[in-house]
């Protein structure tokens, strides 16, 4: 049976069409991701915006179709951050029930982290030592500690790159003392990661989708690499990182806008995550990265399959 699932995040909407067979790999047919900002005017303050809204009702509507043109006979949708954190949230799940008939499912940090390692899984080999995944939303980034057999340690905190531009405005280019500003916020709030860096030694960062595939296609670009479209991971280095960081905090806006492999909607967030990335790796002295193109919605389609009927 082909089905599909939404992943309703707090900046893009993710659309992910896919066939299960018992005891084969997912089979991907379609998956597409479109800007929504959900969140966007309204995330620090509890609340969905009108505006912000009907963009997504529109972005549910045209997915709604493009899974039925793939041959989708059942969709699931989860919320995550912005949903979760609105008051008004019902407000949108009652309509996009009632007008579209996607019923969304809106999943706390803890069961959204362990999704995104359920996806990931798929994509990036785990072994016997610790690795940490992190995954970076508008409303929030989930971490989890995981070996090839067990979930050591997850935890989602609501510091996503929509928060922080919300928080804290940067000017263009952002400066130095801002990035000191935002790098002292991080480091306040994620004071419980750091313990369990310090305690467990983590030898690999593993960056799963948003600002990790823009990332991913512009360091391989630097490394001469080859990035297949087909690809669900990618090796590097916290020196790669590092060069490509040092390169697009020095931009402005519209530097930013004519990078290839960077698209539109992440020219204003990037910067944040960056300086999280940077953060994360310091305080665990990680060298190592690896890129994952699965995540929340890939996940889910695993968790679902294994679900009694």
């Amino acid at each position: 049976m082909i089905s599909a699932i939404i992943d309703l995040g707090t900046n893009t909407f993710n659309l992910l069409v896919y066939e299960r067979v018992v005891g084969a790999p997912l089979r991907v047919i379609h998956s597409e991701e479109r800007p929504v900002f959900l969140g966007r005017g309204g995330i620090e303050h509890g609340v969905l915006t009108t505006e912000a809204m009907e963009r997504g009702m529109e972005a549910l509507a045209l997915f709604k179709r493009t899974a039925a043109a793939h041959g989708a006979t059942a969709l699931q949708a989860f919320g995550t951050s912005a949903l979760r954190n609105a008051h008004n949230a019902h407000l949108f799940t009652e309509r996009a029930l009632a007008e579209l008939g996607i019923r969304t499912t809106v999943i706390p940090g803890a069961r959204e982290a362990e999704l995104i390692l359920a996806g990931v899984r798929q994509a990036v080999p785990f072994t016997s030592k610790p690795a940490l995944v992190m995954d970076i939303g508008g409303g929030s980034i989930e971490f989890v500690l995981a070996t090839e057999k067990a979930l050591m340690w997850k935890r989602s905190f609501e510091l996503g790159t929509t928060r922080l531009r919300e928080r804290i405005p940067i000017r263009d280019p952002i400066t130095i003392d801002e990035e000191a500003r935002i790098a002292a916020h991080i480091d306040d709030r994620l004071e419980a990661l750091y313990a369990i860096l310090d305690r467990h030694e983590p030898h690999l960062l593993i960056g799963s989708a948003g600002s990790f595939d823009s990332l991913a296609t512009m360091i391989a670009a630097d490394t001469g690499q080859q990035l297949d479209p087909q690809a669900t991971t990618l090796a590097f280095s916290a020196l790669d990182l590092d060069a490509l960081k040092d390169r697009l905090l020095r931009m402005d806006r519209n530097q930013r806008l004519a990078q290839p492999g960077l698209p539109e909607y992440r020219v204003d967030t990037l910067p944040y995550a960056l300086i999280v990335i940077d953060r994360v790796l310091t305080a665990g002295g990680i060298r190592d990265l690896a890129w994952s193109r699965y995540a929340l919605k890939e996940g889910a389609a695993v968790v679902l399959d294994r679900m009694p009927d």
